[in-house]
């Protein structure tokens, strides 16, 4: 379940990115500015990037010593974090929204929020998954007697 759950947003994250390179392509043609360009081209890279990471970690999901409860929930977390990042990053590169203060109006703070929901989220799943990845390596550690 928690590597179907993690490849199925994977896929679905990485689609997103690759939709991200139109207003991207669209921003440099039409001479959108520097900072529409640079927007549309972290939310593309950003995404595609995601995607990929969440597709490896789903690959190598059965190397991670936690019990299935924890590899479950990290995958959720996971989950919802780079949703959370798909929405600030393509919402703020539309709105014009960075995302990374809380600034003015509904639309800049509700991109702030979807960030900071998306970095806990990504922290505290990461750190799970590579302690897990650290008892796995140390468990095959050759003994020296």
């Amino acid at each position: 379940m928690s590597a179907s759950l993690l490849s199925s947003v994977g896929l679905l994250v990485l689609f997103l990115g690759f939709l991200c390179g139109a207003p991207l392509g669209r921003a440099i043609n039409k001479n959108y500015g520097e900072e529409r360009i640079r927007a549309w081209r972290v939310a593309h890279s950003s995404l595609v990037g995601g995607g990929v990471m969440l597709l490896a970690i789903a690959a190598n999901l059965s190397n991670i010593e936690l019990p299935q409860a924890l590899k479950l929930l990290a995958s959720y977390m996971l989950s919802v974090s780079i949703l959370s990042f798909a929405f600030a990053l393509t919402f703020g590169a539309y709105k014009g929204h960075r995302g990374t203060e809380r600034g003015v109006g509904f639309g800049s703070a509700i991109t702030y929020v979807a960030n900071m929901i998306g970095v806990f989220l990504s922290t505290v799943s990461i750190l799970m998954l590579t302690y897990g990845a650290c008892v796995h390596l140390l468990l095959r550690l050759p003994s020296v007697a």
